[in-house]
C-alpha cells in the first residue's frame, strides 16, 4: 500500500483524494494553510511542512497552472503519478511526475504527459500526443493523434484539437514566483 499526501484542500485536491483512496492506496492528509479548514472526507488537513509524512507520495491538488507550477518548486516531498482506476492509459503512454489522469479518461499508445498536468474527466488523448508540463485539460475535451500542447496551456472543456496541432505554451516551466509556503 502507498502512502499519499495532497497539496490543496479544495475541489480539485478532494477528486485527487478519491482517487488515490480508489486506487486503494492511503491517503495520508492533505496540506492547506485555510485555518478554517480541519479535515476532508475524515481526513485530516494541515499546513504543509517538509517533514511532515516525508516517505509518503506527493500531488499538487490545485486546479491552477501556475499556482501548481510555483508550489512544485518549493516542495521537498516526491510527486507521484495518480490514475483514476476507471482511466485507460496505453501501456507505452509516458507520465511525468505529480501528474493526474482522471476518471473516464483514455490516453493512446505513444502519447505523452508532461510533470504536472491534470487529464480531467472523460478526455480523450489520441496516439502520439504530447501534452506539456502543467497544462490542464478539462473534461470531455479531445487531443487529436500528434497534437502538442505547449507548457501551461488550458484546453477548455468540450474542446477538441485537432490532429497534428500546436497550441503554443503560455510560460516556462522555471518560471517562478516567490510564495511563502512556511
Amino acid at each position: 500500500m502507498n502512502d499519499w499526501v495532497v497539496y490543496g484542500g479544495g475541489g480539485h485536491a478532494r477528486v485527487i483524494g478519491n482517487a488515490i483512496t480508489l486506487n486503494k492506496c492511503r491517503l495520508i492528509t492533505y496540506f492547506d494553510d485555510n485555518k478554517d479548514l480541519s479535515s476532508i472526507n475524515n481526513t485530516p488537513v494541515q499546513p504543509y511542512h517538509e517533514n511532515v509524512e516525508q516517505q509518503a507520495k506527493m500531488i499538487i491538488g490545485i486546479g491552477s497552472n501556475e499556482v501548481r507550477r510555483n508550489i512544485a518548486k518549493y516542495i521537498v516531498h516526491n510527486f507521484g503519478i495518480v490514475i483514476h482506476p476507471k482511466a485507460i492509459v496505453a501501456n507505452d503512454v509516458i507520465i511525468g511526475e505529480g501528474s493526474v489522469i482522471l476518471a473516464g479518461a483514455v490516453i493512446q499508445s505513444g502519447a505523452i504527459i508532461g510533470k504536472h498536468v491534470i487529464v480531467n474527466a472523460n478526455v480523450t488523448i489520441d496516439h502520439d500526443a504530447v501534452i506539456e508540463d502543467f497544462c490542464c485539460v478539462y473534461p470531455n475535451s479531445y487531443i487529436g493523434g500528434g497534437a502538442r500542447v505547449g507548457t501551461g496551456a488550458i484546453i477548455e472543456a468540450c474542446t477538441a484539437i485537432p490532429r497534428l496541432s500546436t497550441i503554443p505554451k503560455v510560460f516556462e516551466p522555471e518560471e517562478v514566483v516567490a510564495l511563502d509556503l512556511y
